[in-house]
């Protein structure tokens, strides 16, 4: 087809959908969950066969301290940051589609969930990218970003649920309890972990029986309060990809598609999310212009 024949088309129809990612965008969590699990389970067995980490609850970020867990830990929280952006993009987009007339209040609370999403993602790159043997203060602010962020984008999720003016593809306040108690419990978790793991530095750096922190003797003192700051570590990082795996149902019916819009004599193209069930395909269609 003629560039001149499609816009005249594009005229004519004013829209032109030319691809559709249906329901498949239901597995992104699932996608999420094997990037950023089965990764740390990788590097995990390799720093333990290397003796790089305690096989007992190691920090997170010690297993993909030391090459070649690295990289491995690198490219894997990469991606998943990536997969993490998408699913809280699409959960802003959802918000807005089933809300078109929502309150202020409604508007505010989703809005700053996709910003403190995004912190979340972002802290997760950080993570991946400095290792805490390279540049410590860097690793340690991506890592209070990723979890922070993460631990207030549950909340502000969950309080969604329980807001009565708020509409969802499906029936979400089922979930919003749940929700809720998952984003207490990676608070909670937040809270000891970060404690416990400042109790257990100041207990072990004056009586350390090696110089490398990554292993704990069951001698060094302060290593049950460490062995429960990393425990929970751990608890935060499955409640949150937990959290996000409750989103699979509305994402399953969920379809975004690249659409070409006639702007000023050109044409572009646009993200569009729509309703992806076969009772109501058509819905609601929404379009953002570039």
């Amino acid at each position: 087809m003629s560039y001149s024949a499609m816009t005249n088309n594009i005229k004519c129809s004013k829209t032109k959908h030319v691809q559709g990612f249906g329901s498949l965008l239901g597995y992104l969590p699932f996608l999420l969950t094997i990037l950023i699990g089965g990764g740390i389970i990788i590097c995990y067995c390799v720093a333990i066969s290397l003796k790089h980490v305690e096989p007992a609850f190691p920090y997170i970020s010690d297993t993909g301290t030391f090459p070649p867990e690295s990289c491995i830990f690198t490219l894997c929280l990469n991606c998943a940051a990536v997969v993490a952006l998408a699913i809280f993009t699409l959960k802003y987009l959802h918000i807005i589609q089933y809300n078109r007339d929502a309150s202020r209040r409604v508007r505010i609370v989703n809005k700053a969930a996709l910003i403190t999403g995004y912190v979340s993602a972002f802290g997760i790159m950080i993570v991946g990218a400095f290792q805490e043997t390279n540049v410590l203060a860097v690793h340690v602010i991506g890592a209070m970003m990723a979890f922070v962020g993460g631990t207030v984008y549950m909340f502000l999720i969950a309080s969604l649920g329980f807001m009565r003016d708020v509409n969802f593809a499906v029936d979400e306040r089922k979930y919003a309890k749940a929700r809720m108690i998952m984003a207490v419990v990676s608070l909670i978790s937040f809270i000891i972990s970060m404690s416990s793991s400042c109790i257990a530095w100041n207990m072990w750096e004056p009586h350390y029986t090696n110089d490398n922190p990554k292993i704990w003797n069951k001698l060094d003192k302060g290593y049950d309060v460490h062995l429960v700051a990393t425990a929970f570590e751990w608890v935060m990082a499955l409640d949150l990809l937990t959290f996000l795996m409750t989103f699979s149902a509305e994402l399953h019916i969920i379809q975004l598609q690249c659409v070409l819009v006639r702007q000023n004599g050109n044409t572009y193209p646009s993200p569009t999310i729509s309703d992806y069930s076969n009772t109501n395909r058509n819905l609601l269609q929404h379009e953002y212009q570039p």
